[in-house]
């Protein structure tokens, strides 16, 4: 297994960017991925994880900021659907904390149904610092009050 991946159930994982050499080692573990960074961040080519056979959800992210809730709601789905065919997904952006680690807590609130701040100190527990910012909190927020009324 690729060793910055930190695992949040048996099949999703988020980390910091991998590097190019990286690829090849990443690629053996997942089937795919979930990239945060925005394109002037990425040191590769998109294309190159199709390449490796790895499926890619192209999400960009400005560091620093928190997806709308739709955005994150679209992401949730697709990973949803790859751990549905039994895949193994990586979410990540450049540092691994703020942008991944923001969709990691709402794949465990979502998938889990755990309230966001049991799903935030989860995340915290397997990688301190996750979730960065207080606008990356509120899109957390807003999705709790919408799997609450579900």
């Amino acid at each position: 297994m690729w060793r910055p991946a930190r695992f949040v159930d048996g099949n999703v994982a988020f980390s910091r960017m991998p590097t190019r050499r990286e690829m090849d080692e990443v690629a053996k573990t997942f089937d795919a991925v979930v990239v945060l960074v925005e394109e002037f961040e990425l040191p590769y080519g998109l294309d190159e994880w199709w390449k490796q056979g790895v499926e890619v959800l192209h999400s960009p992210i400005e560091d620093f900021t928190a997806p709308s809730l739709s955005q994150l709601l679209e992401i949730l789905h697709w990973i949803e659907a790859r751990v549905e065919e039994g895949k193994k997904v990586l979410i990540h952006c450049m540092g691994g904390l703020g942008r991944s680690g923001t969709v990691a807590v709402a794949w465990v609130m979502y998938s889990k149904g755990l309230p966001m701040r049991e799903a935030l100190k989860m995340v915290r527990r397997i990688r301190p610092g996750a979730v960065e910012v207080e606008e990356q909190r509120g899109v957390l927020k807003e999705l709790e009050r919408l799997l609450r009324s579900r």
